[in-house]
């Protein structure tokens, strides 16, 4: 058994100062049995002359349950699950060099803090092994069956697909390359020889642990291909929890049946594929706003290395000194300045505060079209560049742009009962037009609305064949919707030609896949110009439509006295193309 210090319980470890910004500290872990206590040795590293250390990646856990281990002959308290993951990495006969924040960072020194998380991808990076630690096992052993599971699977999955195990880390984006066009020819989970009881039981345990939704993993589990998985004394490539995570989840029938739904198996699977957007660091953070992290501000700073930008760069440089809400307004800051457009308003729901910045720590599965990663054609104020002014003594964003007349009616709706509002969103139509049937045009106004002008692939309606097409399934999507209606709203509402014309379309794939997610209560509303249009969150009468100069949507804004608040974007129809890009502009200030 190896010896170890034993300091009394006044020794609290105390870290000496780091010579540069840029040295950072590596830990030796001393050798022991399962029952000593935890002891290692801070030693100082250098980029120039690099030891050689693996890296650990872990979940802190309940950040106030914390116990000691043995830094430097005195006492440091951990979080229990680092405590526990070093007793379980601890080799018996021989030191082990390891990375790992909570002891390599003085965390109480907030600028070492902040130059040391600026490095970390740097620390991943340049490990001999990213070491991902779970959590421990059961008392019966599920880990075991849950990792044998994924080697099946995965080895399933593999030959199927063509591709060695050992080459799935080459692949930049495994579900777009491989399994979504393999899709068709791979069988259901529950349907293949090996499925069973227990390991759908035991899959379902290991991707429910917490640390899937980890922001950090994000950026710690891309940084390096060679990444092995802990889970008690279990072992696995992570490139097969990635792809058994993907299978888990390709079909939502399966997925709820077997109870994946209420694991992390979509977190996982997305950690090194749709999350890795190393230009578009607003797609990135929409993303991770799904993720957790214990300090709302390491949404940004956790997945800064990963980011490439052009311009605005230094304003999303970790310094702890700044509040959540400094660091959230530098990060809209840096996207004015390097995407050149007003596209981060649009990641707002109408809850913040300033309404301009986006919660990247609140999850955003919205109503958000740039959740599908496609480029989109809508130039509401045509081919402009934002002009903006913020002021950060009171957090108000002024923009140039034109406004509409105020909105004039509006109906709620929510895409969980949408068809029972139906009825109320005609009668609305039927307020405001003061004319029935609907003329084929305002129909396709109410389709495109609906569907923020995209189709059932997400692919935006530009030419009159399409927006017709998704007309006609709109129609039919109403029939649907108003067959139990005993007043025949149906025939009053729709002209006769276009419901002769409907009858071959496919109702059921009108709104697909925007309505493929759970949205906040949404708005339909008309203008008192007539303008009509869908916004991602509740509008009210008096509300108003901002184009700003260099954005994709309008905003529905709210007054605020002499300023506005963001309530969300809109699709509004008669505004998409830039058909009023000529009108007036002014100042809008936002707060």
């Amino acid at each position: 058994m190896a010896e170890h210090p034993h300091p009394s319980l006044g020794d609290s470890h105390q870290h000496d100062a780091l010579p540069t910004k840029t040295s950072f500290r590596v830990l030796e872990l001393l050798p022991g049995e399962d029952d000593d206590p935890i002891s290692c040795i801070l030693r100082l590293a250098e980029w120039v002359d690099l030891p050689a250390y693996e890296a650990i990646s872990y979940a802190w856990g309940d950040p106030k349950a914390r116990v000691p281990v043995i830094v430097d002959g005195k006492w440091l308290n951990v979080t229990v699950n680092l405590q526990t993951a070093l007793r379980h990495l601890r080799y018996r006969d021989r030191p082990r060099v390891l990375w790992v924040d909570a002891i390599c960072i003085n965390q109480t020194d907030i600028p070492e803090r902040g130059h040391q998380v600026a490095q970390m991808r740097k620390i991943y990076e340049k490990a001999a092994v990213v070491l991902i630690w779970v959590g421990h096992d059961t008392a019966d052993h599920q880990a075991k069956v849950a990792v044998d599971s994924i080697i099946t699977i995965s080895d399933f999955l593999c030959r199927k697909l063509g591709i060695p195990v050992l080459e799935l880390a080459s692949v930049d984006n495994l579900y777009q390359e491989i399994m979504g066009k393999a899709r068709h020819v791979l069988p259901l989970p529950n349907e293949c020889d090996f499925s069973s009881d227990a390991m759908w039981k035991s899959l379902v345990w290991f991707y429910k642990h917490p640390y899937f939704t980890r922001v950090w993993a994000i950026q710690e589990v891309n940084a390096n291909t060679k990444r092995l998985v802990h889970c008690g004394e279990e072992k696995v490539l992570w490139d097969r929890v990635s792809l058994v995570a993907w299978y888990l989840t390709m079909e939502t029938t399966f997925s709820r049946a077997f109870g994946f739904t209420d694991a992390y198996c979509w977190w996982a699977a997305t950690v090194t594929t749709d999350l890795v957007q190393p230009k578009n660091f607003l797609l990135m953070l929409y993303l991770a706003s799904n993720f957790s992290s214990l300090d709302p501000r390491d949404v940004i700073y956790g997945l800064r290395g990963m980011m490439q930008i052009d311009k605005g760069g230094e304003l999303l440089e970790p310094d702890y000194a700044k509040s959540v809400t400094e660091v959230y307004r530098d990060s809209a800051e840096a996207a004015l300045v390097n995407f050149d457009n007003t596209d981060v308003t649009l990641y707002v729901q109408g809850t913040e505060d300033p309404s301009w910045v986006p919660r990247w720590n609140v999850p955003m599965l919205f109503r958000n079209p740039f959740r599908f990663g496609k480029p989109l054609p809508w130039r509401p104020a045509g081919n402009t560049s934002p002009i903006w002014d913020i002021c950060k003594e009171t957090n108000i964003l002024s923009l140039t742009g034109f406004i509409t007349n105020p909105i004039e009616f509006v109906e709620s709706y929510n895409e969980n009962y949408f068809g029972n509002v139906m009825m109320a969103i005609l009668k609305t139509m039927r307020r405001s037009l003061s004319h029935v049937p609907f003329t084929v045009h305002e129909l396709a106004a109410v389709a495109t609305s609906f569907s923020f002008g995209l189709n059932e692939k997400s692919e935006p309606e530009e030419d009159e064949k399409n927006v017709h097409l998704l007309t006609l399934r709109f129609v039919a999507y109403l029939k649907t919707a108003l067959e139990d209606d005993e007043e025949d709203t149906f025939s009053a509402y729709v002209p006769a030609e276009l419901a002769k014309d409907s009858q071959g379309a496919d109702g059921s794939l009108f709104g697909k896949p925007v309505w493929d997610f759970t949205y906040p209560e949404s708005s339909f509303f008309i203008t008192q110009d007539k303008l009509m249009g869908c916004s991602i969150s509740r509008a009210e009468p008096g509300d108003v439509v901002f184009v700003a100069k260099g954005c994709t949507f309008p905003l529905v804004l709210r007054p605020d006295g002499e300023e506005f608040r963001i309530r969300g974007f809109a699709y509004v129809d008669g505004l998409m193309r830039g058909e009023k890009k000529a009108s007036d502009v002014r100042v809008v200030r936002l707060r």
